[in-house]
């Protein structure tokens, strides 16, 4: 937790407690999980969410994000987490800030 380039008082407190809510939020998740019988480590969580891709096509000069494929362990997240996933494709338009 230690911060490395922070020299101020307000923010190493900063840092401490984006690091203190990213582990309260990471043992909140595998709780979720192990509710609904998927045990996976804080590690396989985060290989699994990073499947969660899309890449960029051009069709008849209109952009388009496409979904690649999620891993199962991601579809599975989702699901426990009430998320709807998101479309196979959509016009970069309509992604909007979220896409980048």
């Amino acid at each position: 937790v230690r911060p490395i380039f922070h020299w101020t008082e307000k923010r190493i407190k900063g840092h401490f407690v984006i690091c203190f809510l990213a582990f309260l939020l990471e043992r909140t998740l595998e709780f979720r999980l192990k509710e609904h019988q998927l045990f996976i480590s804080p590690a396989q969580i985060q290989e699994a969410l990073s499947s969660l891709l899309f890449t960029e096509m051009e069709i008849n000069s209109q952009r388009f994000l496409v979904k690649m494929r999620p891993s199962d362990n991601a579809n599975k997240i989702l699901r426990i987490l009430r998320i709807s996933p998101p479309k196979n494709m959509l016009p970069v338009e309509e992604a909007g800030e979220f896409a980048w």
